[in-house]
């Protein structure tokens, strides 16, 4: 009997799951509008904008349709006026692409300088990150736009070299623009 409803469980959640037609989700590269960080930063920032979009099991439940990056920042490099800001166009993306979700990450500013102070012997570190994240939802027609920045100007620490600051700027917009409970809502 117990097996028996596993199984109608089991088939009421596909066929639920299939009936609904899964949200598509584009989520751009990284836009940089400074200097590139170095290839193990990107990775990094870019695995980070990943596991926020990311839906457990939804190789299985099929909730959402995630559009291919790089096509869908072609798409916007073909319509995006460069005089124009980037928050507004994201509702033309988001129509071009049939996207339900448009994620777009910036990295603005991405700098770091090492000098040595002769008196001290010190090693002193000048680094910044800026980082700005927008969000379109076409469902509801929401537009959130994050920015963070962070600046070291003191002695050397792995803590304050440029990119380290950029990971916590990235961790600050995730967080702060509802990214992963918007995901989470999907049904």
């Amino acid at each position: 009997m117990k097996k028996f409803f596993a199984a109608l469980f089991v088939m009421i959640l596909f066929t639920a799951t299939a009936a609904a037609q899964p949200v598509r989700i584009a989520r751009l590269p990284i836009i940089f509008q400074c200097s590139v960080p170095d290839d193990e930063t990107c990775r990094e920032l870019e695995t980070k904008i990943e596991r926020a979009i990311h839906i457990p099991l939804n190789g299985t439940l099929q909730l959402a349709e995630y559009l291919p990056p790089n096509s869908s920042a072609q798409t916007l490099n073909d319509m995006w006026n460069k005089k124009a800001s980037l928050p507004d166009a994201m509702r033309p993306l988001a129509q071009k692409l049939d996207a339900d979700i448009v994620v777009c990450p910036v990295l603005k500013d991405y700098s770091q300088y090492v000098s040595f102070s002769g008196n001290w012997g010190e090693t002193i570190l000048i680094s910044q990150a800026r980082v700005e994240l927008i969000v379109y939802d076409r469902r509801t027609d929401e537009l959130i736009y994050k920015k963070s920045s962070q600046m070291h100007n003191d002695t050397y620490s792995l803590r304050g070299t440029a990119s380290s600051l950029a990971k916590i700027c990235f961790d600050r917009v995730i967080d702060s623009s509802g990214l992963r409970q918007k995901i989470r809502d999907i049904r």
